[in-house]
């Protein structure tokens, strides 16, 4: 069944305009609190060691970088219609995100209240070593695209004009100014599409493929098809194994 995006809208998806783009330290400080919330119901102060963050015998350099890292992370936003859904917000995703020295180190954080509705959906829907690729996406174009197309991978096949793309993955023509050097097309396959797909890719997140269609030698529309690369797994499947300290 071939898939009509006028018809079939996906929702507006938080993560989808909600920049990550966490780097390994962080991906892993993510990853290792979200597995230690023990409910959603009430989000409670989480206290966690750094074994499983820094290894065992982290030097100074380590916690140096521990700290940068937190204090990036600590800033992160999620970005969602606000009351009425009439305007954005940007709500934390931390009420709080420390490090403490004492007693060999130790993380206190607790999750906001506002990033609880999204936070159950993301560790319901993937493992946690899908979170860490996830979440490791560092371009927004790459994360729009996963979310739009992450809807479509039961369809056959999805058909979209290059405007309908690029409003899915730049935003529509009149907020595009920042990214006016990829209106060209070529640019933006070659600059934006080809690059988010193969990051995608590579994370082993979605396999996605495309065919061109033209108009008088001018390409007009792409035919995409999306297919998971996993099957399901259990949301207990351990995290990723990231090398930290190269």
């Amino acid at each position: 069944m071939k898939a009509s995006p006028a018809r079939q809208s996906p929702p507006y998806h938080v993560f989808a305009h909600s920049d990550f783009g966490l780097d390994t330290l962080q991906t892993r400080v993510f990853t290792h609190l979200l597995d230690q919330i023990s409910s959603y119901d009430e989000l409670l102060p989480i206290r966690a060691g750094l074994d499983e963050i820094l290894g065992t015998n982290p030097n100074p350099q380590h916690y140096t970088l521990l700290e940068e890292a937190l204090q990036d992370l600590a800033g992160k936003r999620l970005t969602k219609p606000g009351p009425g859904r009439t305007s954005m917000g940007f709500y934390p995703l931390f009420e709080y995100l420390t490090f403490h020295h004492e007693q060999g180190g130790y993380l206190e954080a607790l999750f906001s209240r506002h990033a609880r509705q999204e936070l159950q959906e993301l560790t319901s829907t993937f493992s946690l070593e899908e979170i860490a690729s996830l979440v490791t996406l560092r371009h927004s174009h790459s994360q729009r695209l996963f979310w739009y197309l992450r809807a479509y991978v039961d369809a056959r096949k999805l058909e979209l004009s290059v405007e309908e793309l690029k409003e899915v993955v730049l935003g529509v023509r009149k907020y595009r100014q920042r990214d006016a050097e990829y209106e060209r097309y070529y640019d933006f396959k070659t600059r934006v599409v080809d690059q988010a797909i193969k990051a995608i890719r590579d994370r082993g997140l979605l396999d996605i493929r495309y065919r061109e269609y033209r108009h008088k030698r001018v390409v007009v529309k792409l035919v995409l098809t999306v297919r998971s690369c996993h099957t399901a797994r259990s949301p207990q499947a351990p995290p990723a194994q990231l090398i930290l300290f190269p």
